[in-house]
Protein backbone atom coordinates (compact mmCIF):
# COMPACT_ATOMS: atom_id res chain seq x y z
CA UNK A 1 0.00 0.00 0.00
CA UNK A 2 1.28 3.50 -0.81
CA UNK A 3 2.23 5.58 2.20
CA UNK A 4 0.06 8.57 3.00
CA UNK A 5 1.90 11.78 3.75
CA UNK A 6 0.11 13.95 6.25
CA UNK A 7 0.18 17.62 5.41
CA UNK A 8 -0.30 20.47 7.83
CA UNK A 9 -3.68 22.06 7.11
CA UNK A 10 -3.59 25.51 5.59
CA UNK A 11 -4.66 28.23 7.95
CA UNK A 12 -5.74 31.73 7.07
CA UNK A 13 -3.49 33.11 9.77
CA UNK A 14 -0.85 31.37 11.84
CA UNK A 15 -1.08 32.02 15.58
CA UNK A 16 2.11 33.50 17.00
CA UNK A 17 3.00 31.54 20.13
CA UNK A 18 4.97 34.26 21.90
CA UNK A 19 2.39 36.93 21.09
CA UNK A 20 -0.38 34.69 22.42
CA UNK A 21 1.22 34.21 25.82
CA UNK A 22 2.42 37.83 26.00
CA UNK A 23 -1.19 38.94 25.48
CA UNK A 24 -2.34 36.55 28.22
CA UNK A 25 0.32 37.88 30.57
CA UNK A 26 -0.75 41.46 29.84
CA UNK A 27 -4.40 40.65 30.61
CA UNK A 28 -3.42 39.02 33.91
CA UNK A 29 -1.13 41.91 34.88
CA UNK A 30 -3.80 44.49 34.07
CA UNK A 31 -6.34 42.54 36.08
CA UNK A 32 -4.10 42.31 39.15
CA UNK A 33 -2.77 45.88 38.83
CA UNK A 34 -6.31 47.24 39.13
CA UNK A 35 -6.73 48.48 42.72
CA UNK A 36 -10.46 47.74 42.66
CA UNK A 37 -9.71 44.11 41.74
CA UNK A 38 -7.06 43.85 44.47
CA UNK A 39 -9.54 44.99 47.10
CA UNK A 40 -12.30 42.84 45.60
CA UNK A 41 -10.10 39.73 45.81
CA UNK A 42 -9.26 40.35 49.45
CA UNK A 43 -12.89 41.10 50.30
CA UNK A 44 -14.06 38.01 48.39
CA UNK A 45 -11.69 35.76 50.32
CA UNK A 46 -13.01 37.15 53.62
CA UNK A 47 -16.61 36.81 52.48
CA UNK A 48 -16.12 33.19 51.43
CA UNK A 49 -14.16 32.34 54.59
CA UNK A 50 -16.95 33.75 56.74
CA UNK A 51 -19.38 31.09 55.48
CA UNK A 52 -17.75 28.56 57.82
CA UNK A 53 -18.44 30.28 61.18
CA UNK A 54 -21.78 31.50 59.79
CA UNK A 55 -22.71 27.90 58.88
CA UNK A 56 -23.71 29.01 55.38
CA UNK A 57 -22.45 27.80 52.02
CA UNK A 58 -20.87 28.85 48.73
CA UNK A 59 -22.79 28.25 45.48
CA UNK A 60 -20.95 28.54 42.16
CA UNK A 61 -22.59 28.87 38.73
CA UNK A 62 -21.51 29.34 35.12
CA UNK A 63 -22.15 28.17 31.55
CA UNK A 64 -19.89 25.98 29.42
CA UNK A 65 -16.26 26.49 30.44
CA UNK A 66 -17.41 28.66 33.33
CA UNK A 67 -19.58 25.78 34.58
CA UNK A 68 -16.50 23.57 34.53
CA UNK A 69 -14.64 26.21 36.59
CA UNK A 70 -17.56 26.32 39.03
CA UNK A 71 -17.54 22.54 39.49
CA UNK A 72 -13.74 22.41 39.81
CA UNK A 73 -13.62 25.15 42.43
CA UNK A 74 -16.58 23.80 44.40
CA UNK A 75 -14.51 20.65 44.90
CA UNK A 76 -11.43 22.59 46.02
CA UNK A 77 -13.40 24.85 48.37
CA UNK A 78 -14.96 21.76 49.94
CA UNK A 79 -11.96 19.43 50.06
CA UNK A 80 -9.10 21.86 50.65
CA UNK A 81 -10.66 24.93 52.29
CA UNK A 82 -13.11 22.78 54.32
CA UNK A 83 -16.12 24.91 53.37
CA UNK A 84 -19.59 23.85 52.25
CA UNK A 85 -19.54 24.53 48.50
CA UNK A 86 -21.77 23.32 45.67
CA UNK A 87 -22.78 23.89 42.07
CA UNK A 88 -26.20 23.76 40.42
CA UNK A 89 -25.19 22.29 37.07
CA UNK A 90 -25.90 18.56 37.54
CA UNK A 91 -27.28 17.25 34.24
CA UNK A 92 -30.62 15.76 35.45
CA UNK A 93 -31.51 18.87 37.44
CA UNK A 94 -30.29 21.27 34.74
CA UNK A 95 -32.22 19.53 31.96
CA UNK A 96 -35.36 19.26 34.09
CA UNK A 97 -35.44 22.97 34.88
CA UNK A 98 -34.54 23.83 31.28
CA UNK A 99 -37.37 21.65 29.99
CA UNK A 100 -39.94 22.93 32.49
CA UNK A 101 -39.04 26.62 32.75
CA UNK A 102 -36.61 27.47 29.94
CA UNK A 103 -32.81 27.64 30.04
CA UNK A 104 -32.78 31.24 31.25
CA UNK A 105 -34.29 30.02 34.56
CA UNK A 106 -32.21 26.89 35.22
CA UNK A 107 -30.11 28.53 37.92
CA UNK A 108 -32.72 30.87 39.38
CA UNK A 109 -35.10 27.94 39.97
CA UNK A 110 -32.27 25.97 41.54
CA UNK A 111 -31.39 28.94 43.74
CA UNK A 112 -34.99 29.04 44.94
CA UNK A 113 -34.59 25.41 46.00
CA UNK A 114 -31.12 25.53 47.59
CA UNK A 115 -30.21 29.09 48.60
CA UNK A 116 -30.35 30.19 52.22
CA UNK A 117 -29.91 33.64 53.70
CA UNK A 118 -26.22 34.44 54.12
CA UNK A 119 -25.01 32.05 51.40
CA UNK A 120 -22.42 33.36 48.93
CA UNK A 121 -23.16 33.01 45.22
CA UNK A 122 -20.13 33.09 42.90
CA UNK A 123 -21.45 33.88 39.41
CA UNK A 124 -18.96 33.33 36.58
CA UNK A 125 -19.63 34.61 33.05
CA UNK A 126 -17.05 35.75 30.49
CA UNK A 127 -19.49 38.05 28.71
CA UNK A 128 -21.54 38.92 31.77
CA UNK A 129 -24.76 38.90 29.75
CA UNK A 130 -26.15 35.36 30.19
CA UNK A 131 -29.82 35.59 31.24
CA UNK A 132 -29.66 32.46 33.41
CA UNK A 133 -26.74 33.89 35.40
CA UNK A 134 -28.35 37.32 35.78
CA UNK A 135 -31.66 35.76 36.88
CA UNK A 136 -29.87 33.65 39.48
CA UNK A 137 -28.18 36.75 40.89
CA UNK A 138 -31.58 38.43 41.29
CA UNK A 139 -32.92 35.43 43.20
CA UNK A 140 -29.78 35.34 45.35
CA UNK A 141 -30.35 38.95 46.37
CA UNK A 142 -34.01 38.27 47.09
CA UNK A 143 -33.03 35.39 49.38
CA UNK A 144 -30.48 37.50 51.27
CA UNK A 145 -27.40 35.91 49.72
CA UNK A 146 -24.16 37.75 49.05
CA UNK A 147 -22.91 37.80 45.44
CA UNK A 148 -19.42 37.69 43.94
CA UNK A 149 -19.25 38.12 40.15
CA UNK A 150 -16.46 37.31 37.72
CA UNK A 151 -16.76 38.70 34.20
CA UNK A 152 -14.71 39.93 31.22
CA UNK A 153 -15.23 41.35 27.71
CA UNK A 154 -17.09 44.68 27.95
CA UNK A 155 -16.31 46.82 31.00
CA UNK A 156 -19.97 47.79 31.41
CA UNK A 157 -21.38 44.26 31.14
CA UNK A 158 -24.56 43.86 33.25
CA UNK A 159 -23.23 41.15 35.59
CA UNK A 160 -20.38 43.39 36.73
CA UNK A 161 -22.87 45.86 38.19
CA UNK A 162 -24.90 43.30 40.16
CA UNK A 163 -22.58 41.80 42.75
CA UNK A 164 -21.58 42.85 46.23
CA UNK A 165 -18.06 42.17 44.95
CA UNK A 166 -17.22 42.32 41.24
CA UNK A 167 -14.03 40.98 39.65
CA UNK A 168 -13.39 42.02 36.05
CA UNK A 169 -10.78 40.66 33.61
CA UNK A 170 -9.83 43.14 30.85
CA UNK A 171 -9.85 40.81 27.84
CA UNK A 172 -12.12 39.78 24.99
CA UNK A 173 -10.50 36.36 24.57
CA UNK A 174 -12.55 33.49 26.03
CA UNK A 175 -9.48 31.42 26.90
CA UNK A 176 -7.78 34.23 28.79
CA UNK A 177 -10.98 35.13 30.66
CA UNK A 178 -11.70 31.56 31.73
CA UNK A 179 -8.14 30.78 32.85
CA UNK A 180 -7.86 34.02 34.83
CA UNK A 181 -11.29 33.50 36.40
CA UNK A 182 -10.17 30.05 37.50
CA UNK A 183 -6.93 31.49 38.90
CA UNK A 184 -8.76 34.22 40.82
CA UNK A 185 -11.01 31.67 42.53
CA UNK A 186 -7.94 29.54 43.26
CA UNK A 187 -6.51 32.58 45.01
CA UNK A 188 -9.72 32.95 47.05
CA UNK A 189 -9.53 29.24 47.95
CA UNK A 190 -5.87 29.47 48.98
CA UNK A 191 -6.42 32.75 50.86
CA UNK A 192 -9.07 30.99 52.96
CA UNK A 193 -6.57 28.21 53.70
CA UNK A 194 -3.71 30.67 54.29
CA UNK A 195 -1.21 29.22 51.84
CA UNK A 196 -0.96 27.93 48.28
CA UNK A 197 -2.32 24.38 48.11
CA UNK A 198 0.19 21.71 47.05
CA UNK A 199 3.06 24.21 47.02
CA UNK A 200 6.28 22.25 46.45
CA UNK A 201 8.83 25.05 46.81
Amino acid sequence: MPQTTLKEPKLEKKLNLREYFDDFSDALKQCLANEANQKALQDAALMVKQTKPNKTKVILIGNGGSAAIAEHMAIDLTKNAKLRAMTLSGSPQLTTFANDYGYEYVYSKAMEAYADKGDVLIAISSGGTSPNILNAVEVAKRFGCKVITLSAFEEDNPLRAKGDINLYVPTKAYGYAEIIHNLLIHYINDAVIGSAVYKFR
